[in-house]
């Protein structure tokens, strides 16, 4: 089947009409957040600092930095994520409300209100697997309204992303020693 030129820029066309649309994750923004810690570089190991106190961390949030806030978002929530662990995706820390203002969080600090994770402590909870290979999700979301969180994490979790106009992530990884 052969196509002419003119069937090759309809379909250049349509993709440049239906993409758009796209994001990383529950979206309908054209482009995602972008996200990123000075502590260490994307895909690669996070520092023993922000561990958990029995892999010899100290158990603090990393700093993370971003920007492409959408016009339209009412606030940010920030989700931590463990989807390597043994019982399925663990979530180690839940942010909300936090202004379209802030491009960033300090270490250690929250730059919301902290909401209880999958261990029901509303804290920062470093990487602390049994055992193997571990990529943390450290996802920022642009959302459309504020939220009320209602449920446990996972639900807080889906709260989150069916708010989220766009999102955009950084993953750090760990390996248990």
């Amino acid at each position: 089947m052969k196509i002419g030129k003119l069937g090759v820029v309809g379909g250049v066309l349509f993709l440049a009409n239906v993409l758009p649309g796209c994001s990383a994750e529950g979206g309908g923004s054209s482009e995602a957040l972008k996200v990123s810690s000075p502590a260490f570089a994307e895909g690669t190991a996070m520092p023993q600092k922000y561990a958990c106190a029995r892999q010899g961390g100290e158990d603090v949030s990393p700093p993370l930095t971003w920007s492409g806030v959408p016009d339209s978002a009412a606030e940010l929530a920030i989700v931590v994520n463990d989807k390597d662990a043994r019982g399925g995706t663990y979530i180690h820390w839940i942010v909300t409300g936090i202004p379209t203002s802030a491009t960033g969080a300090t270490e250690g600090q929250a730059p919301g209100q902290v909401l209880p994770g999958t261990n029901s402590k509303a804290a920062y909870a470093g990487p602390c697997p049994s055992t193997g290979d571990h990529h943390y999700q450290f996802i920022v979301y642009a959302l459309k309204s504020a939220i009320t969180p209602n449920g446990g994490a996972r639900a807080v979790h889906e709260q989150i992303k069916e708010a989220a106009i766009t999102s955009g992530e950084t993953v750090g990884t760990w390996k248990r020693g």
